[in-house]
């Protein structure tokens, strides 16, 4: 297995994986630096490889499929040299050689790791002198969008059919540089974008806010006066109300309520609903989903929350949302239960058909429609949870004074000489690109204004082909750091976006920038930013994002779970689920709680769906709350997240293999090797057969001695979590489909490669926190991963390390780590 000190400064990130016997090999025979070009008996180095490595690793033996002499002698290539400096830390712990072997003295491993280190110093000294002296890493989807925003006060949707490009994803990370190249149909996306972008920014024709306001009359009963008189022959005061049931969609918003909408109307709406709900007893709340239509029972939500307001006392919800006009959105209930659109045609029909169901409360519809389906019991409990809907309210678009001022002299007058045009064109270049730009730069961009000029054209729309340019150039897409003059260390102005896109996920502010032209981006100066940094409500795109990627968080669904297998899960359960590790993060930080909580914790982040999937006492208030933990409930951190154990599975079973591979991977910073080519899949249990579990599966699978070395490190991380199904619930007994016998009893038990035996989760936990610096250092990595947008390599150990020293003494606080990062010798590194 191999962590992610890679190999240093390379273009494309490596796709095959190390195993971890090769790097134990390595580890002390990393020491290695050359059976081939060195004398055994004058070198130190090569006198520890003879003495206590050749033997099993020599050219005459190869344990773990891994000899001596394939191993580069390089360093100043540094093709090997991850494996090296992981050598150098196992053969200094004493990790290596591994018990059993003869034993080194402590001056034989101080005189082998002495020179190992020297001689991997020299490499990293040659290869930095080396480097190209300018790298560029382009910036991602949601950094565009979050830098367009910032820059312009432009709400833009780069995810949006047809605009930008997905990026490329390594291990979850969507900004790694190596992986974000720019191909021609990149580029015609970026000059859309950036027209697109201006015509918000700059719109030809006002765009005053519009409201509308629609009842439930209105939505429902088409202004309701035929069914307003049948209720008042009844003598009921109760107003007309729309009953929303999960199984079906209904209209929300159409852009003509607004009357003329096109593409200059798009922007920020303000969405406010007053609604209350029904639950059958002990049921789910009822959650509404407000967004696109995709099918004839489901919507793209854009807009999502439980309704936990009781029938009596509905409440008003408030939202914002970014609309893209024109457009139209719909309601869609989403429960477990619905009213099938198969087996329930007519009782759906029923319910939809303007004047076949008027409704008011759930103590009066049999006395308004005997005839109609029963939604309700005799207590006025619902069948299915239900939406009872009076009004709605859509408002925009809205562009605040902050969004406005962000535009505010931008754009010359119409009579500016070229002089204060080229002074308006540097100014918005200098905030594009991050940094001082000098005038000739611009001489491009300021030629297409006068061509633009000569032809006929006003000044804004010349000016504005300029702006274009400025919008496509590699300085405005791309994060450039370096200069023709090499140089190991960031200037100040590249400091600072390495900061803001690191902490914020986009440019720095003018505050930012001022330090940055002050030169005081270093010592007091440096800690004040970072703390402001820290603080300013932009962080929370930090742990939005890294959280998401850090955990690899785009899996959850990847393989939607089979309704007949786990009838429970819903769409609702699974955006709850993606949410939890995300809402969890984001209390820990703010918090500043210990990481030892990722791993074990008394208490979750849950809203009402996660609480009822989870058994825990529904939550008080809407959204995600802090919810305390009993042992009972089986949860806890983030290993039993309903998200994480279920984004491992296939839809059908869990996947302990992988499993593990996550927890290796996004805990230890270890990826394991990919599987041998041609390996059996595990298959599922022959009728005939006793039933066995899918651990008893892979132990049999084990015993190929191919897969048992990998296996034996992977497989415990993974049945650790097997009293979990596929999509998190906690079980005592596998549920196999096929087989003779009863369904088996869960054996979650193991043991670590290094002995540490569990009996279950509780106790697998407990010795993950028994490696707490293990684990902080790991999350360190992945922290600089994403801060440094690259990989890490064995020229960054020392730093780290130093990162690592300056967390513990503050007992590895998630704030604290984050601040430790941002403030290290290695975020100003080239």
């Amino acid at each position: 297995m191999t962590n992610q000190f890679i190999k240093p400064h390379v273009v494309v990130p490596p796709t095959s994986k190390v195993p971890r016997c090769f790097i134990a090999i390595v580890l002390f025979l990393a020491a290695g630096l050359g059976l081939e070009n060195a004398a055994c008996g004058s070198d130190p180095l090569e006198v520890f490889l003879e003495k206590h490595c050749v033997r099993c690793h020599g050219p005459e033996n190869e344990e773990g499929d891994v000899r001596l002499h394939q191993l580069s002698r390089d360093f100043k290539s540094g093709i090997d040299s991850h494996h090296w400096g992981e050598a150098l830390e196992k053969v200094n712990s004493g990790e290596m050689p591994p018990a059993g072997e003869p034993q080194p003295t402590q001056e034989e491993i101080s005189t082998f790791v002495a020179n190992l280190d020297s001689r991997l110093k020299e490499g990293r000294a040659a290869r930095m002198a080396a480097r190209p002296p300018v790298s560029h890493y382009r910036l991602s989807r949601k950094e565009y969008q979050n830098t367009v925003y910032d820059l312009l006060g432009v709400r833009y949707d780069p995810t949006k059919p047809g605009e930008l490009n997905e990026d490329t994803l390594w291990h979850g990370f969507e900004r790694i540089g190596s992986e974000l190249s720019l191909s021609p149909s990149h580029i015609d996306r970026y000059y859309r974008a950036a027209e697109l972008i201006l015509d918000r920014a700059f719109p030809t024709t006002s765009s005053e806010p519009r409201k509308v306001h629609k009842t439930a009359a209105e939505l429902r009963y088409g202004g309701g006066k035929a069914q307003q008189e049948a209720l008042d022959r009844f003598g009921i005061k109760r107003p007309l109300r729309y009953l929303l049931f999960p199984g079906n969609v209904q209209n929300a918003l159409s852009s003509n309520w607004f009357g003329r909408t096109g593409p200059e109307h798009s922007g920020l709406y303000k969405f406010r609903i007053q609604a209350s709900g029904v639950r059958p007893t002990g049921g789910q709340p009822a959650h509404l989903s407000i967004g696109k239509r995709t099918g004839e029972e489901t919507v793209d939500g854009l807009i999502e929350f439980d309704i936990t307001a009781p029938e009596d006392s509905p409440q008003v919800y408030e939202f914002e949302v970014f609309l893209e006009m024109p457009t139209s959105l719909h309601f869609c209930v989403v429960a477990t239960d619905v009213v099938d659109r198969r087996a329930g045609a007519a009782f759906r029909n029923a319910l939809s058909s303007r004047g076949g169901y008027i409704f008011t409360h759930s103590s009066e519809t049999l006395l308004l429609n005997p005839n109609a389906p029963q939604m309700f019991d005799d207590k006025g409990n619902g069948i299915f949870s239900t939406v009872l809907l009076d009004w709605i309210q859509w408002e925009g678009p809205l562009v605040t004074e902050s969004e406005k001022s962000r535009r505010n002299d931008l754009v010359p007058p119409d009579d500016a000489p070229p002089e204060v045009v080229a002074a308006h064109l540097q100014r918005f270049a200098e905030r594009a690109w991050r940094r001082p730009v000098k005038m000739e730069e611009l001489e491009a961009y300021l030629q297409a204004y006068r061509f633009e000029r000569e032809a006929g054209e006003k000044t804004a729309d010349a000016f504005r082909v300029a702006m274009v340019g400025v919008l496509t150039s590699r300085h405005f897409i791309y994060l450039v750091e370096g200069a023709p003059a090499a140089r190991e260390r960031l200037n100040d102005w590249e400091l600072a976006s390495r900061l803001s896109y690191f902490l914020w996920s986009s440019m720095p502010d003018d505050i930012l920038f001022n330090a940055a032209q002050a030169g005081s981006l270093n010592g007091d100066g440096l800690k004040q930013e970072v703390d402001r940094m820290l603080t300013d409500n932009r962080i929370h795109r930090l742990v939005d994002d890294f959280s998401r990627q850090w955990l690899q968080l785009h899996r959850v669904g990847m393989f939607p779970p089979d309704k007949k297998l786990y009838p429970v899960y819903d769409a609702w359960l699974e955006t709850s689920m993606r949410s939890e590790p995300i809402e969890y993060f984001r209390e820990m930080f703010v918090k500043n709680l210990p990481i030892d909580s990722f791993i074990d914790s008394d208490w979750t982040m849950a809203n009402a769906r996660l609480c009822d999937f989870y058994g825990l006492p529904e939550p008080k208030s809407d959204g995600f709350q802090r919810v305390a933990l009993k042992p009972e409930d089986h949860r806890g951190g983030l290993l039993t997240m309903g998200a994480i154990l279920g984004l491992t599975s296939d839809g059908t079973r869990h996947r302990p293999v992988h499993r593990g591979v996550w927890v290796s991977e996004s805990i230890f910073n270890k990826t394991p090797p990919p599987p041998p080519a041609n390996v059996d899949a595990i298959e599922p249990n022959p009728p005939k057969s006793p039933k066995a579990t899918l651990r008893e599966k892979i132990e049999a699978h084990r015993n190929d001695a191919n897969c048992a070395a990998c296996h034996a490190r992977i497989d415990p991380l993974g049945l650790a979590w097997d009293n979990y199904d596929a999509i998190g619930q906690w079980r005592t007994h596998e549920k196999v489909a096929a087989g003779l016998g009863e369904d088996p009893l869960v054996d979650p038990s193991g043991v670590l490669p290094d002995g540490r035996s569990f009996e279950d989760s509780v106790q697998f936990k407990q010795l993950l926190l028994e490696d707490r610096d293990q684990i902080s250092r790991a999350f360190i990595e992945h922290l600089c991963t994403y801060a440094l947008r690259r990989v890490l390599t064995v020229d960054d150990r020392e730093e780290v390390a130093a990162i690592e020293a300056e967390a513990k003494k503050h007992d590895y606080r998630v704030k604290d780590v984050v601040r430790a990062v941002a403030l290290s010798n290695l975020i100003r590194k080239r």
